[in-house]
């Protein structure tokens, strides 16, 4: 069998920060040479065009069919209290304007990670979470006309935006076609079990390790205490067939970014891969 009949498909996350930023069409040949079927790229505010890619978005998707690859689209969007960014945009704004890069590259599954643009109070993000779900009944609708699939991705307990699994199902139960992007490195141990219930409604995985009870690390797999094969198993026990990005890299409470090389990758894909055989 091979990667792309599996349930879950391996794939990475782009690398196309500045920090450490390469061409597109690197990204996709080592991707390939790793056996991955996928490959995460982000949207941003104003859209992506070929200075971020390195080639136009249009021969990026020419270059993934040709690897029998596709992509799937991250757009992070930092939001004011009032529901739109710091240079005014909303949701669906920013949505539409990563359209033509979407369609370019052939993206069948986009999602939303909302987070604060400022510290909110708890009051606030009620209300702001409140006011998103018409943005996200929005986003469905555009997404259903353009023929992919919009999720929305949970925060780790310390952003408290969409952070905890009563927000998330509410969000859920509102908006029917609405998917959920789950990253096993978010959740405490002892939720463990209420984010798994939610796997009907996964339609990708962010997979990166932490040292439990800590969360959000986005180590490289092996250097935290996250049982894979276990999650992997109550997923695909419960249904879930979809990617599984390895989002390594770090973040400045585990130390530093920069973690995501490719001897890093080279390594997770191979325990990853280890993990979805047990």
């Amino acid at each position: 069998m091979n990667q792309i009949e599996q349930p879950i498909a391996i794939g990475i996350n782009a690398r196309l920060f500045p920090i450490n930023w390469r061409p597109a069409t690197e990204e996709i040949a080592f991707a390939q040479r790793l056996g991955c079927a996928c490959i995460q790229i982000h949207g941003r505010e104003r859209g992506i065009d070929a200075t971020y890619l390195g080639a136009s978005p249009q021969a990026i998707g020419e270059i993934l069919a040709r690897h029998t690859m596709h992509a799937v689209m991250e757009i992070v969007v930092r939001l004011l209290p009032h529901g739109r960014t710091q240079s005014g945009a909303t949701p669906l704004d920013v949505l539409s304007a990563n359209l033509p890069a979407i369609n370019a590259l052939a993206i069948r599954h986009v999602h939303w990670h909302f987070a604060p643009a400022v510290l909110l109070s708890r009051d606030e993000l009620r209300a702001l979470e409140d006011m998103l779900i018409d943005h996200l009944r929005a986003g469905v609708n555009l997404a259903r006309t353009h023929g992919f699939t919009l999720a929305l991705e949970h925060n780790e307990p310390d952003v408290p935006l969409f952070a905890d699994i009563g927000s998330i199902t509410t969000a859920l139960e509102a908006v029917p076609d609405l998917g959920f992007v789950w990253d096993l490195n978010h959740t405490p141990p002892d939720e463990l079990g209420d984010w798994i219930d939610l796997a009907p409604r996964m339609t990708l995985l962010h997979v990166s390790d932490t040292p439990l009870p800590a969360v959000n690390h986005h180590l490289p797999l092996g250097q935290g205490s996250i049982d894979f094969a276990a999650r992997f198993r109550d997923l695909t026990a419960r249904g879930y067939h979809g990617a599984a990005i390895l989002e390594i890299g770090g973040v400045p409470k585990s130390g530093g970014f920069g973690r995501d090389t490719d001897e890093a990758l080279i390594d997770s894909v191979a325990r990853l891969k280890t993990a979805l055989s047990v």
